[in-house]
């Protein structure tokens, strides 16, 4: 049995992460698939240096999706209610002419462009004291529940429907963790811990703005 696949061969990603591209769906504007920017490709070198890229490569390709999705799931179990409003839904995987994907809902503005970041916003001058107050909201979320966000940075939080009475600041990446050595998996007060520093980092970069 072929097993069908989208087509995304020869459409420009809209965004690249550290280890994946984004594409939109070639059927759904609401939908966005992540796939997997390989490395191997692109290794040198003696042969043991080139047998590790590959393992590498393979690690994050897997870890990109299963991390991703596992803790994803985890979010909608429990008392993780008030967290999982602010983490943009994951759809499933699809297989793609450029690899698996993994399909997750597109956060955008109100006309309709891909959600703005925090760091776009901060730069723009569009981050407003009331901005800032809502992002400060999901910052202490994110510092309360014990989901594994290994990844906290100002362009994996965006501004869904930015322009709107309904924007909301939405986590678009960074669940779990892509180490090959799980520390925060393992160690619960190094995940902590990494969630704390970039959220003061935060809230000290807004204060000095004079948006806190």
């Amino acid at each position: 049995m072929d097993i069908p696949s989208l087509h995304l061969a020869g459409s420009s990603p809209v965004g690249k992460g550290k280890t994946r591209w984004v594409f939109e769906h070639p059927h759904d504007p609401d939908l966005l698939i992540k796939i997997h920017r390989h490395r191997v490709d692109t290794a040198t070198g003696p042969f043991w240096k080139r047998w590790w890229a590959r393992k590498q490569d393979r690690f994050l390709y897997r870890s990109g999706i299963l991390r991703e999705l596992s803790v994803f799931v985890d979010s909608r179990y429990g008392d993780q209610h008030a967290v999982n409003q602010h983490i943009v839904p994951v759809y499933g995987v699809a297989d793609t002419d450029r690899g698996l994907g993994l399909v997750v809902a597109a956060a955008r503005d109100i006309s309709g462009q891909l959600a703005p970041t925090v760091l776009k916003l901060r730069k723009s001058g569009e981050m407003t004291p009331g901005r800032a107050r809502a992002l400060d909201k999901m910052l202490t979320l994110i510092l309360d529940t014990d989901l594994l966000i290994g990844d906290l940075n100002q362009e994996n939080i965006v501004l869904s429907q930015a322009g709107s009475e309904q924007e909301k600041f939405m986590l678009i990446d960074g669940l779990g963790e892509r180490t090959l050595i799980p520390i925060q998996s393992w160690c619960t007060w190094a995940a902590r811990r990494q969630k704390r520093v970039f959220v003061e980092k935060m809230r000290r970069r807004l204060r000095r703005e004079g948006l806190l």
